[in-house]
């Protein structure tokens, strides 16, 4: 049975709600159905009038398992429609915020051509598959043959910002890491996008703090701060080590090490190099703390990866700009 997204708005879930429950009723009626068919049926003589009268209702069971089934396979549809209507919104009103700022032409186009690029990324992968690959990228650790190879490897490289300490921060140490910048800096405008971000619901950008302390920042929001920062570019897995050989770090939304799919990690990826005929990447994970990089191979990347990456490059001769409303020179 299709989940309705908690992340659409009130308006868009309230009808998708009243969609599911008579499907889920139906499923439950029919599970119900399906075992008092199979207990009243599994031990009769074949061809008796018992057996034709299961037949029967085998066949109206069947009926309505597949009326069930397109009455799923619809709501999944319109599922889909109402987030790409939710996910529009977003757009559009990330959009204003930046005029409503006075971001230049240029950077509302660069900031409007990422969010309308973000999209999934990576192959697909189970639950215990992903977990998997993060085990093996943990237990790996620091190997000096690795450390020593990315150390030689394509990519700028950054010192570490501090570690997460605040639950859901992920991305704020990614930002800040990707941005050079210190952790608070980052920090303090990631609050101040919250609080002016109009796609928000009104408790969350009341205390803006605690939004990102407990629900994290979406991917528009990584989006918008990189640009504030410095120049922003979606990018596919595919052109990962070019960006990393062109000096641009990484952020990248992955599934996190607990195999949770319907969750997101933040991570960073500094380094690019080859190792056993394979890609492999310097990646700095806030869990892990700053000092700490971890290694991981171009296979398990995508098998932990949930969207595409966002490129990071600094404002040439420009400090990050400032997520409040520009004075006219």
């Amino acid at each position: 049975m299709p989940e309705i997204p908690l992340t659409l708005a009130d308006d868009l879930r309230a009808p998708l709600i009243v969609q599911r429950q008579p499907l889920a009723l139906r499923k439950l009626a029919l599970i119900e159905q399906g075992e008092a068919l199979n207990q009243s049926c599994s031990k009769i003589k074949k061809d008796s009038s018992q057996h034709q009268g299961c037949l029967t209702k085998q066949r109206q069971f069947n009926a309505d398992v597949e009326t069930l089934r397109t009455g799923m396979d619809q709501l999944a549809d319109d599922i889909d429609a109402a987030f790409a209507i939710h996910i529009k919104r977003i757009i559009n009103s990330m959009n204003a915020l930046a005029r409503q700022l006075g971001w230049s032409s240029e950077e509302q186009a660069r900031l409007d051509k990422a969010l309308n690029d973000l999209a999934s990324d990576g192959d697909p992968a189970t639950s215990d598959q992903i977990v998997q690959a993060w085990r093996a990228v943990l237990t790996r650790g620091q190997k000096e043959d690795l450390a020593r190879l990315a150390a030689q490897g394509d990519g700028q490289g950054f010192p570490g910002a501090g570690q997460q300490t605040r639950h859901q921060d992920c991305a704020v140490f990614a930002l800040a890491n990707a941005a050079g910048l210190p952790y608070g800096v980052a920090a303090a405008r990631a609050a101040e996008l919250i609080r002016q971000g109009e796609w928000r619901k009104a408790d969350e950008r009341a205390n803006p703090q605690q939004t990102i302390e407990k629900k994290g920042l979406t991917g528009g929001e990584v989006i918008m701060l990189a640009e504030a920062f410095g120049q922003v570019e979606v990018v596919r897995s595919a052109d990962f080590a070019k960006v990393l050989k062109e000096g641009r770090p990484l952020l990248v939304n992955v599934v996190p090490a607990n195999g949770n799919v319907s969750g997101g990690h933040q991570v960073v990826l500094t380094k690019t190099f080859q190792h056993a005929g394979e890609t492999w990447y310097e990646m700095m994970d806030s869990n892990q703390g700053p000092l700490r990089r971890l290694y991981i191979s171009n296979k398990e990347l995508n098998t932990i990866l949930q969207e595409n990456g966002v490129a990071f490059r600094p404002e040439p001769g420009m400090t990050p700009m400032l997520l409040r409303k520009r004075e006219t020179q």
